[in-house]
């Protein structure tokens, strides 16, 4: 083998990467030709396609929004019940803030009633037996008014304070009051109106209806 030139050695990296693109070639190539139709002729399938998909993207979209819709409603009527019923619970507080000092019996009265035992009724001329009174033998019906004095006296044998009793009365009274007006205010609240979207007919009936008033105009 004779001695290499200066040029056969500059050029032999060519023909090392000539050589080496060979091995890869490729021998033929086939076309499908149903792929090939497919592909040509399916534009407005794949188009389709999208638009499906889409319709469904913005449907799971709109069905987690109304979800975060009713969990943020039920959200705000929890937290507006329990403010409700702090503030009923506050009222019935400042209500019942001096009962216990009402209903507490002094401790005079409460050695009074220790030392008084209960005789009852004995005798006929001690009487408040009752406002009616009917003679035997008679039709008639004779009515008594009672005293004041009388009734003090019935009042006391049954451990019964007129003063006392007409002031719980009024707060019973005062009490229930307040407790409708609460609850008339957690009733009247108005409701949220509920979103709905428009179906594609609405909207393509509205659409229609504002071109015509738009040309009658």
């Amino acid at each position: 083998m004779g001695k290499r030139t200066n040029r056969d050695i500059l050029t032999g990296g060519k023909k090392y990467t000539q050589n080496k693109a060979k091995q890869h070639l490729v021998e033929e190539v086939v076309f499908d030709k149903d792929s090939r139709l497919d592909y040509l002729t399916g534009f407005h399938k794949r188009k389709l396609e999208r638009q499906k998909k889409a319709q469904e993207y913005f449907k799971e979209q709109e069905r987690l929004a109304k979800i975060e819709e009713r969990k943020q409603i039920k959200l705000e009527k929890e937290k507006e019940m329990l403010e409700n019923l702090e503030k009923y619970k506050e009222t019935l507080k400042n209500i019942n803030g001096d009962d216990d000092n009402e209903f507490k019996v002094s401790d005079d009265e409460e050695n009074e009633e220790d030392e008084q035992e209960w005789e009852g009724i004995q005798d006929e001329d001690s009487e408040p037996k009752g406002i009616l009174k009917q003679h035997i033998g008679e039709d008639e019906v004779i009515i008594e008014d009672l005293s004041d004095n009388k009734l003090e006296e019935i009042a006391k044998l049954n451990f019964v304070n007129l003063e006392k009793s007409e002031k719980i009365l009024k707060d019973s009274i005062e009490r229930a009051r307040q407790y409708a007006q609460i609850a008339q205010k957690a009733e009247s609240k108005p409701r949220k109106k509920k979103f709905r979207y428009l179906t594609k007919g609405e909207r393509r009936s509205n659409k229609r209806k504002a071109i015509t008033n738009k040309r009658r105009k």
